[in-house]
């Protein structure tokens, strides 16, 4: 039986969701704080989605499927990394959510993950790794 372990961040920008949109989801944007990985998608739902590039040495590869998109509000997808070892199931994958919500000039980012395997330590490393994009995604938010 799998356990569902979950985290959350969330980020206030002092730009629109349009604007943040393009951030999520242009690969010009995801190299700055995405570990200089570009982000590859045709972002509709069903369709995959590939995560590539070079950090430190490591050549990072990671890849999924958009299960749910509703434009410059919702993202939903999910991810694998073939390199850490595990098996290519289900179980192993992570669903990643960017809930976005403008109101008053601010735009609110939530960051859910989910993760089906239990395994805590994995968990942590996830929320360790959000919380470097985080910081880097705010920099790049704040040269507009």
């Amino acid at each position: 039986m799998e356990k569902i372990l979950t985290s959350k961040i969330q980020i206030e920008f002092d730009i629109g969701a349009k604007q943040l949109w393009r951030v999520l989801t242009e690969s010009k944007y995801t190299k700055v704080y995405m570990f200089n990985c570009s982000v590859e998608s045709d972002w509709l739902e069903g369709s995959s989605i590939t995560w590539q590039g070079n950090y430190q040495g490591y050549q990072a590869f990671q890849k999924g499927k958009i299960l749910t998109v509703k434009p410059y509000e919702l993202i939903t997808y999910s991810t694998f990394d073939p390199s850490i070892g595990l098996s290519d199931v289900a179980e192993n994958y992570i669903n990643v959510t960017y809930a976005i919500n403008e109101h008053k000039g601010k735009t609110t980012l939530t960051i859910t993950n989910d993760t089906f395997d239990g395994n805590e330590e994995r968990m942590k490393h996830i929320i360790n790794g959000w919380e470097m994009v985080k910081e880097q995604m705010i920099k790049l938010v704040n040269t507009f």
